[in-house]
């Protein structure tokens, strides 16, 4: 079970670096500066960081049999989808957000279903994560 673990983690990934590239190729980083993008670098920079250390906490757990790694990444989980939350409700549009001048917000060019299929992999990693930890014990 472990492994399907690692598989719905590394398609979140995956998923998640296609959405920051796009954030990227549209100016987010120089947005920022500028005020029009309302996803912070630090919690961008803070959701990746955080995903990444997770994952490497979980191949720890897999790969060398350490149980409180196991624990770790689900501790580290739960804060990086705190973070995507965060995100997700920053990036939901509603009316006069996002509207500076003409330039438009990176995280506009956001495909939708990218956006969902990140959201509800994640999701399922959180929960076999925690279910899988939870066997550990």
């Amino acid at each position: 079970m472990g492994f399907v673990v690692l598989g719905a983690w590394l398609l979140t990934a995956s998923l998640g670096l296609y959405l920051f590239v796009i954030w990227m190729r549209h100016g987010g980083l120089r947005q920022r500066t500028a005020g029009v993008t309302r996803l912070p670098i630090w919690l961008i920079m803070g959701h990746v960081v955080l995903a990444a250390t997770g994952l490497a906490a979980w191949a720890l757990y897999l790969f060398a049999h350490m149980q409180a790694s196991a624990w770790a990444a689900c501790g580290v989980v739960l804060v990086v989808a705190s973070f995507g939350a965060m995100m997700l409700f920053r990036w939901l549009p509603s009316p006069g957000r996002h509207a500076q001048g003409s330039q438009k917000a990176a995280e506009r060019h956001f495909p939708v279903t990218a956006v969902v299929a990140h959201g509800v992999c994640a999701a399922a990693t959180v929960l076999l994560v925690v279910a899988v930890a939870g066997r550990s014990i």
